[in-house]
């Protein structure tokens, strides 16, 4: 218990110290911002219509986003419009490289869309090894260390808030640099089989507390099955504590 509260300390101490180093401006200068591909001017328009587009979409992401749109091709001919939209198709990701449809809605000519290359950028932090981990080590704090970069580049999930890593520990040997995923974490059980555990009963105006054995190992909010003196077999919920709990 002792190790477990030093452990979570020291997680405090490290997420204070990275709000100081970010509220004293000790941060990667941030992308600079985003640049329209040179054209006429209904070019312009539609490239416009990509960035404000995109920008709209993907206003919840994290860091900062850069939005690098690709020219047309100089062969493209479009009939001038008066009002443009832009859209995805459905199941794609506003991503990485990917495309932008833009059609005319209000035109002269017959109504016309067009598809632009365009890549997101999504410049953030993100959780690296400071130092190489073996395999079965609890993750600790002096072993990651923030690292900025384009995460659209990146395997999905990536860890990017030191908080996902308490209770983890290392699936496999870790280089220095690696780049924390889902893939290379497991977490710690907080209840082995086998283990005495206290079962907590709470309802509406009571508590009642009593022992059993763990039938399981379980992680922090995994069902896990304990019996009891009686022999009966309950089920409950392991809490980051080792306790079981069971609501009413």
């Amino acid at each position: 218990m002792k190790n477990v509260c030093l452990t979570r300390g020291l997680w405090q101490v490290f997420l204070m110290l990275g709000y100081f180093m970010a509220c004293s401006g000790w941060s990667v200068a941030q992308p600079i911002g985003h640049a329209l591909p040179a054209g006429n001017a209904l070019q312009t328009q539609v490239y416009q219509t990509v960035l404000d587009y995109v920008t709209q979409q993907t206003a919840s992401y994290p860091g900062t986003v850069k939005i690098d749109i690709q020219p047309l091709d100089s062969r493209v001919r479009l009939a001038t419009c008066a009002h443009m939209s832009g859209f995805t198709l459905q199941g794609s990701k506003l991503w990485g490289k990917t495309h932008v449809g833009v059609k005319c809605e209000q035109g002269a000519g017959k109504p016309w869309l067009i598809y632009v290359q365009t890549d997101v950028q999504v410049w953030a932090n993100y959780v690296v090894t400071a130092v190489p981990v073996s395999q079965g080590t609890l993750i600790q704090p002096d072993q990651v260390m923030m690292q900025y970069g384009d995460i659209s580049k990146l395997p999905a999930g990536i860890v990017t808030d030191t908080t996902q890593l308490e209770g983890k520990q290392a699936a496999l040997n870790l280089t220095l640099g690696a780049i924390l995923r889902p893939e290379v974490l497991k977490s710690v059980p907080v209840i082995v089989q086998g283990q005495t555990v206290q079962i907590t009963s709470v309802g509406e105006g009571f508590a009642i507390t009593a022992d059993g054995t763990a039938m399981q190992s379980a992680i922090a909010g995994q069902r896990v099955d304990v019996k009891v003196r009686s022999g009966q077999i309950i089920k409950g919920i392991a809490t980051a504590s080792g306790r079981i709990e069971m609501q009413f």
